[in-house]
């Protein structure tokens, strides 16, 4: 992978872009859960959104496997883009929720579906789309760091889930790289299992995600 300059640490940047999943990375969540798109996102962007770099800094099949994913569950993918992860997930699971705030988004996840009768896309925010104790997995990628509230947001998912349902963080590790957002605004992997732990998941999970990304999963048991 190149090295990209200092400037494209700026969320805006294509090369942040290309590693974001979703416009998720680039707004903030409100205390009373509204959004604000903070960047405006450029159509043009959408080849880096499912670039060769990308699957291979962040590769969907390995993030499928960690899940463990299979013919019977229903997976919400929270900030799914362009379904760069949408759609690797409908090839194993009875049925993904795809859900984004940007319209851009989830029209184009929409022209892109084919035979993907599983793939259902929905706008706006998941609180309002995904019913209470529905879900055997609620996944987000590279969205958490760019959140105000993450123990509301991450309460608020926890309630979505089935009984043994799975809540999974995707997000950059907190360590210096050549691209990504700063350090100092990254999350790390520990912050997100002691979040999940006050919550009380149990089987709480970290994974590596090649060099620059983690994955932590945790399980819903009251």
């Amino acid at each position: 992978m190149g090295s990209p300059s200092f400037r494209e640490f700026l969320p805006h940047s294509p090369f942040y872009i290309m590693l974001s999943n979703s416009s998720y990375c680039i707004l903030k969540f409100n205390e009373q859960k509204g959004a604000i798109m903070s960047h405006i996102f450029d159509p043009t962007q959408f080849k880096k959104l499912d670039s060769p770099k990308r699957k291979e800094a962040m590769p969907p099949a390995l993030v499928c496997d960690l899940l463990s994913l299979n013919k019977d569950m229903v997976v919400a993918d929270v900030g799914c883009g362009i379904g760069f992860f949408a759609f690797p997930f409908a090839k194993l699971a009875k049925h993904v929720l795809a859900i984004d705030i940007s319209q851009i988004m989830t029209d184009e996840l929409t022209n892109r579906i084919k035979d993907e009768g599983n793939i259902e896309v929905a706008l706006g925010d998941f609180n309002t789309i995904v019913t209470n104790d529905s879900l055997d997995v609620f996944f987000t990628s590279t969205v958490i760091h760019e959140i105000d509230d993450l123990d509301a947001f991450t309460v608020d998912a926890i309630e979505k889930l089935k009984m043994g349902g799975r809540l999974a963080f995707l997000d950059f590790k907190k360590i210096q790289s050549d691209y990504g957002p700063p350090v100092d605004k990254r999350i790390s992997a520990d912050s997100v299992m002691a979040l999940f732990k006050r919550n009380q998941l149990d089987v709480i999970t970290q994974y590596d995600v090649k060099d620059d990304f983690y994955l932590v999963v945790g399980t819903k048991v009251i």
